[in-house]
């Protein structure tokens, strides 16, 4: 008899989605979800109770001036920063989830399913049930992207707008298993870094042979044509707001064309780069020890009827 009784015991005993015993029945964590500018953070307020809000943007405007914390990121080409920002708003929600408070809002965009992971596994692991964990997507809130670059209060360009809506439509709506099956970005062998030489927008052979067709009269005899890629980041894989970005295709708008005695260049808009001047190398005149590199210097560049470009967003490993 004590022993059917213990068995109906453990079968009654709530279970999570990681297989944690549910300790904490009353204990709410809210994920919200949303595009700068869309009013994730009023709703987050309306949400909050006797809880508390953790935004990884509070965090960096905590430290001083918020587009000076982007810019001076971008013009260094060290990201690390960002990612010392989102671990510590992550700490500082963990140890409110711990000692009881609920709900726990975070209050970050939360476009991936893996953006949210750590959360909610630690949430789990402390014994959350499944049901507690909500999210709350406010979308686009009906705006358009232009309405959004003008309403979002930290300064986010129309073009990473434009980006974050389609990868929201990508992944669609979020849920606890999608976030549980996520492939985190620093789940890959920990210890071990991956060498990434730079990250691109790289064009396959059809894309770069129109791009030379098009400007093949302003390219000299003999020069070594190149057409391959705009480089994103040199020396560094994608910034981490982009990293959801790998392996999608890019549309990029050819604006100028640039020419020096080393080298050939077109100007590009349509994505994040952090060159002064976004550029796809054309040619490069080796007899004069010409290199890609040297379209960077390129100071010479004249307006030409818009073309555009596909291209994938990729790193390039040795």
């Amino acid at each position: 008899m004590k022993d059917t009784i213990k068995k109906i015991l453990r079968e009654e005993v709530e279970k999570n989605a990681l297989g944690s015993t549910v300790s904490r029945p009353d204990q709410v964590l809210i994920i919200m979800r949303g595009i700068p500018g869309a009013g994730k953070s009023t709703k987050a307020r309306e949400l909050k109770g006797s809880g508390e809000i953790f935004s990884t943007d509070d965090r960096i405007e905590a430290q001083g001036d918020y587009n000076e914390f982007f810019s001076n990121m971008f013009k260094n080409g060290n990201y690390a920063p960002i990612g010392k920002m989102h671990a510590t708003n992550f700490k500082m929600a963990e140890k409110a989830m711990k000692s009881g408070v609920s709900p726990v809002i975070v209050d970050n965009t939360n476009i991936r399913p893996d953006e949210p992971k750590n959360y909610i596994e630690s949430a789990l692991n402390m014994g959350y049930a499944n049901e507690n964990i909500k999210f709350v997507d406010v979308g686009t809130g009906g705006l358009s992207a232009e309405e959004l670059a003008e309403r979002n209060t930290h300064g986010v360009p129309l073009g990473k707008i434009s980006q974050m809506i389609q990868a929201h439509k990508s992944v669609g709506p979020l849920s606890l298993e999608k976030v549980i099956n996520s492939k985190s970005r620093f789940d890959s062998q920990p210890d071990k870094p991956k060498k990434i030489l730079y990250s691109a927008v790289v064009l396959d052979d059809f894309e770069s042979k129109r791009l030379l067709n098009e400007f093949k009269d302003s390219i000299p005899e003999g020069w070594k044509t190149f057409a391959h890629h705009m480089t994103i980041v040199f020396g560094k894989g994608l910034p981490e707001d982009l990293e959801g970005d790998l392996g999608k295709e890019v549309t990029l708008t050819v604006k100028s064309l640039g020419v020096s005695d080393k080298a050939i260049a077109v100007g590009v808009e349509g994505y994040y780069s952090n060159n002064d001047k976004p550029h796809i190398t054309l040619a490069v005149n080796t007899s004069n020890k010409g290199k890609p590199y040297d379209s960077n210097n390129i100071e010479h560049w004249k307006s030409v009827k818009d073309f555009a470009v596909k291209g994938i967003v990729t790193e390039i490993t040795p």
